[in-house]
């Protein structure tokens, strides 16, 4: 029964995440291009946002620049990484709703490898940390004896809306 029940909760919360995408859009429009810039620091983490901000002196300004064109990037990477962790699971779906867990952990494992890859060069930002703990978090379900289960049972969904709040306040739109 649990392995019916898991995938179509991770499929829900996969929804719920891309639920969130069309929903946010119409709060941050009217926002300057200013703002994302501002609200990205204290998403990142406020100790070293704030200290990374007060060290930064007068170039701070390049330097956002800089990182918010990498941080598009980034996700736009990171969309197709999260449609063929979509497309993995549900290629691997078995007709009773199940997905064996060596499927899960090959599709998870890629995932995972893609992410950090991508992230690994990539400057600190509110996107790489939303990231890298996406990647952390389906690693450790890989690891598991049930990959699906240990996913449904984490905050992926939570994680999930962090990145696309970050995605957003970089200007991309992303369906994680």
């Amino acid at each position: 029964m649990r392995f019916r029940f898991v995938p179509a909760v991770v499929l829900c919360v996969c929804a719920a995440a891309l639920a969130a995408c069309g929903e946010e859009p119409s709060s941050p429009a009217p926002a300057s291009s200013a703002a994302p810039a501002s609200t990205a620091a204290p998403a990142a983490g406020a100790a070293p946002a704030s200290s990374a901000a007060s060290d930064a002196g007068p170039d701070a300004a390049g330097g956002a620049a800089g990182t918010i064109a990498e941080d598009k990037a980034l996700c736009r990477e990171l969309n197709t990484a999260a449609k063929d962790l979509r497309t993995g699971i549900t290629e691997a779906q078995q007709d009773g709703g199940g997905v064996k867990a060596a499927d899960a952990k090959r599709t998870f494992t890629a995932f995972t490898r893609t992410v950090t890859e991508a992230v690994a060069s990539a400057p600190d930002s509110a996107v790489v940390a939303a990231a890298a703990a996406i990647a952390d978090e389906l690693g450790a379900a890989a690891a598991a004896a049930d990959p699906i289960g240990t996913a449904a049972d984490s905050d992926f969904a939570k994680l999930g809306n962090d990145l696309t709040a970050a995605c957003k306040t970089a200007g991309v739109e992303i369906m994680f």
